[in-house]
């Protein structure tokens, strides 16, 4: 599923948006597959655009359906935040996100809902792939962001190792 996730990301870049791609499944069962769109928008994360194409409406998936949520970077707290109000009860992400990812959060403090919410996570799962999109995209973006700087600890880490 990681590799669909990647295809996914891989169209992002040839859009020039940051190369984010999802995918979620019940099984080997594929219930949708999304990635980033729009530069610089802070809505339009890959999880939310295939949260939003999965979960229309009156859903009827369960916790008991076992989804898993397959990401090419560790989701930020928006994305993050918004799964533990889903029934997803897996999340596999291939590069972690050292500038605000979230997966790893604290939740013991957290309201009663969101303590209950037991997700198992898995990092680096096709790491390396992910690693080499996202160098692809820092090597060739003109978002302003990026350019001056932005989000130093992951690109410092994409390049470390991306040069490597």
């Amino acid at each position: 599923m990681m590799e669909l996730a990647l295809a996914e990301a891989r169209i992002a870049l040839e859009e020039g948006v940051f190369p984010v791609g999802a995918v979620l499944s019940a099984g080997n069962r594929i219930l949708g597959r999304s990635h980033k769109t729009m530069i610089s928008n802070h809505l339009n994360h890959a999880e939310m655009n295939l949260f939003h194409q999965v979960f229309e409406g009156d859903y009827v998936f369960s916790r008991a359906d076992h989804l898993t949520l397959y990401t090419t970077l560790e989701p930020c707290i928006m994305c993050f935040g918004t799964m533990l109000h889903l029934p997803i009860a897996r999340l596999v992400f291939a590069m972690e996100d050292t500038y605000g990812g979230c997966a790893h959060m604290r939740l013991e403090n957290a309201p009663p809902r969101h303590v209950s919410r037991s997700i198992e996570i898995v990092g680096g799962v096709l790491r390396a792939d992910a690693c080499k999109l996202f160098a692809e995209f820092l090597d060739t973006t003109t978002e302003e962001f990026w350019l001056t700087g932005g989000a130093q600890h992951f690109q410092a880490t994409v390049k470390a190792e991306a040069g490597a």
